[in-house]
């Protein structure tokens, strides 16, 4: 027969056991979890847009400008950062020939280099204010 001090010992031992086991199988999904969460395809580091060159400039007005079916000489303003429409950036663009109801200004927008849309010029665009260039 066994006394109570062996049948403690005994109960005590395995139970040590049996956290053993547990603290290893544990650490052992922890590091299979750690490693799943190190992946290779994290997301790409934000870049803010930026103005968009002389020539994608030049491109985008002829796209704007054959969407809305401007003919003849037309006229731009500098490029300019935007907080709203479709693209970061945009320029003003009209026929040439003056603000009038019949030569409505244009809002051309911009991110980077690609040419995003075309929209009317709405006030906060301020298009009327802007010192105009002949368009080549």
């Amino acid at each position: 027969m066994h006394s109570r001090y062996e049948l403690a010992c005994g109960q005590r031992r395995s139970v040590f056991g049996r956290r053993r086991s547990l603290a290893a199988l544990s650490a052992v999904l922890t590091l299979l979890l750690a490693g799943c969460a190190s992946s290779g395809n994290l997301p790409p580091v934000y870049h803010p847009p930026r103005p968009p060159g002389a020539k994608a400039v030049q491109e985008g007005v002829r796209k704007a400008a054959a969407e809305v079916k401007l003919s003849g000489g037309l006229e731009t303003s500098a490029v300019r950062p935007s907080d709203h429409g479709p693209g970061s950036y945009f320029v003003c663009l009209r026929q040439r020939g003056g603000p009038s109801d019949s030569h409505p200004a244009y809002s051309v927008f911009f991110d980077d280099d690609a040419y995003k849309g075309i929209q009317s010029s709405v006030i906060l665009d301020a298009c009327e204010a802007q010192s105009w260039v002949p368009f080549s």
